[in-house]
């Protein structure tokens, strides 16, 4: 009853019918050129052998769920919200938080969504994964619109026919599809990120060597600077931070920012490998940034200059006032006892 209330507010205000309105803010905006909210030919529909609601007139009801449209044209509308073509990043990205909870610990409601949490999509990894979705359907028709905005990949699953296929079909395709995208995602990250990051002033001994570690993603495994290992630094103030472990890495965590056209921001934070003090409330979370800072600037603040060809060419860190340019050879060839090697040079990277 809620959308239908909401659809009557909607035509009172703009003066345009329910329809029009779809049509001229989400439909025309997205591209999506077979949908509608009146029935189409029965030839240009899927009609399945069963009762079904294909002639079904829902009257006011249309803004609970009376869109004829097509798995592309859902689609389409995925990639504008993930391209914010609808909607800014901000009210995106709020718009995918749940406004309640349910009683289960992996199901919370959002305003449509259903979200859901879950670390099984990946073998050999127990990261958590939010899975946003929107089920719908009548007689004779299912559908479901499942969003992953870690990835901004979306998967769209219609059925005409029996209601039990697409809940098959949505498992299997979560199942098989996740884990390839995360194989692109390592190598992608390998390509764009990975590598030595040194200065290319030869009197400052600075450097970054970036790894990507399977699940645990982009890793810092040597942090240099002034000729002191910061790393090590790094973990044992860290440490002292929620009660940590004495082992764990340094990852890196994309923060969704940029700094230019031509630059992106991440974080570093200590992922402990298991938690010294346990309980029922524990103050540490991984996803904490800027615990650390230096002259009013994050000490965790890497910002990447990308190519034109997608790949990172230095990372500036700006607590440091320092930036390191990257470099193809590993750092245990261009480094000895913590110097330059004296016939290392910035290499450009173009190939």
């Amino acid at each position: 009853m809620a959308f239908v209330l909401l659809g009557f507010a909607l035509e009172k205000l703009t003066g345009l019918s329910y329809a029009e309105i779809i049509d001229v803010n989400v439909f025309q905006p997205v591209g999506m050129e077979h949908s509608k909210l009146s029935k189409p030919l029965d030839t240009e529909g899927v009609i399945p052998n069963m009762t079904n609601d294909w002639n079904a007139d829902i009257g006011t009801y249309g803004p609970t769920g009376g869109i004829f449209t097509t798995a592309s044209d859902l689609a389409r509308f995925a990639r504008a919200i993930f391209n914010n073509k609808l909607l800014d990043g901000v009210t995106t990205n709020a718009w995918f938080k749940p406004h309640s909870y349910s009683g289960s610990w992996s199901f919370a409601y959002g305003m449509p969504w259903e979200i859901f949490r879950t670390d099984d999509l990946l073998a050999d990894s127990d990261r958590i994964q939010t899975v946003v979705t929107k089920a719908g359907g009548l007689r004779g028709y299912s559908s479901h619109l499942v969003l992953l905005p870690e990835y901004e990949i979306s998967i769209v699953v219609l059925v005409a026919g029996d209601g039990h296929a697409l809940s098959w079909l949505r498992e299997e395709i979560l199942k098989r599809l996740v884990p390839v995208i995360e194989s692109i995602v390592r190598e992608q990250t390998i390509k764009r990120l990975a590598g030595t990051y040194i200065s290319s002033a030869a009197s400052v001994n600075s450097s970054v060597t970036l790894e990507v570690q399977g699940p645990s993603g982009l890793i810092v495994t040597s942090w240099i600077s002034n000729g002191t290992d910061f790393l090590a630094r790094y973990i044992n103030m860290s440490q002292g931070v929620g009660g940590l472990a004495a082992s764990g890495k340094v990852q890196l965590t994309p923060t969704g920012t940029e700094r230019g056209k031509y630059s992106e921001v991440w974080r570093s934070q200590f992922i402990p490998d298991e938690m010294a003090l346990k309980g029922i409330i524990n103050i540490q979370l991984i996803t904490d940034v800027d615990t650390f800072t230096y002259a009013a600037r994050s000490m965790e603040e890497f910002v990447f200059r990308i190519s034109d060809a997608g790949f990172a060419t230095e990372v500036e860190l700006p607590a440091f006032r320092t930036k390191l340019v990257k470099h193809k050879r590993p750092i245990a060839e261009t480094l000895a006892v913590g110097r330059l090697h004296p016939l290392m040079k910035p290499i450009e990277l173009g190939d």
